[in-house]
């Protein structure tokens, strides 16, 4: 393999993971106190229920609160019950129909001596789902939500056990990247 056919590959694969990336917002209460947060339950002993059989899927929510209870183990905070829990974590997934498109091509012709040509571009349309990602702790005392995080990119689903689980993974270690804020 030449350095031209590396070096191609090479940015084709920077390229794609691009497209693949969790675009990520966040929100917090501000008078919110986050340092003495230690102990953390689910909100929802079990997901509750859209009647969206895409969103109430049971493989999909045991990935999820396996992704969040890593992250959130990986940053020192445990598991408790419900009444004595610091805090209490819920999410909700959902999926936005979007319409996007692609880059513009133009193409220019001539005909014979200059009698006949033409100028015509192409602009490439399509639909996608777009999956939202929605992380929110919840102060226990008055149920409401102190720290919100919200992820969305083009579809969560593969169709691929393996490449699903990476997805969710990826989602919710880059939304629970920032939390707890430092104020």
């Amino acid at each position: 393999m030449t350095k031209w056919n590396l070096f191609f590959i090479g940015c084709m694969a920077v390229a794609l993971s691009g497209c693949s990336s969790v675009t990520v917002s966040r929100d917090y209460d501000l008078s919110a106190d986050f340092s003495n947060l230690s102990t953390y339950a689910w909100k929802h002993a079990e997901q509750p229920r859209t009647g969206n059989a895409r969103i109430d899927n049971d493989l999909i929510d045991a990935r999820v609160r396996a992704a969040i209870d890593a992250e959130l183990a990986g940053k020192g905070f445990a598991l408790a019950k419900p009444s004595a829990a610091d805090f209490q974590i819920a999410y909700f997934l959902e999926y936005k129909q979007r319409i996007g498109g692609s880059a513009v091509s133009f193409g220019i012709g001539t005909g014979t001596y200059s009698r006949f040509g033409g100028i015509g571009y192409d602009i490439g349309i399509s639909d996608y789902d777009e999956g939202y990602l929605t992380i929110d702790v919840i102060d226990p005392a008055d149920g409401e939500i102190i720290w919100r995080g919200v992820g969305r990119r083009a579809s969560y689903d593969t169709g691929k056990p393996a490449k699903t689980t990476k997805i969710v993974n990826m989602a919710v270690a880059r939304i629970l990247a920032k939390f707890p804020p430092v104020k």
